[in-house]
């Protein structure tokens, strides 16, 4: 299972938002966790 990687929330895929950065997929429990990686992309990887 993947794990948010701001808030640190085990996801199931199939219900996650996806979001595709340096080639790698990341899945967060909403958008709002989306947007905060998006701004800074480095820390969260």
């Amino acid at each position: 299972m993947p794990v948010d990687p701001v808030c640190g929330i085990e996801l199931d895929e199939e219900l996650a938002v996806a979001h595709e950065d340096g080639g790698r997929t990341f899945y967060f429990c909403c958008d709002g966790c989306r947007r905060i990686f998006r701004k800074k992309p480095q820390k969260w990887r």
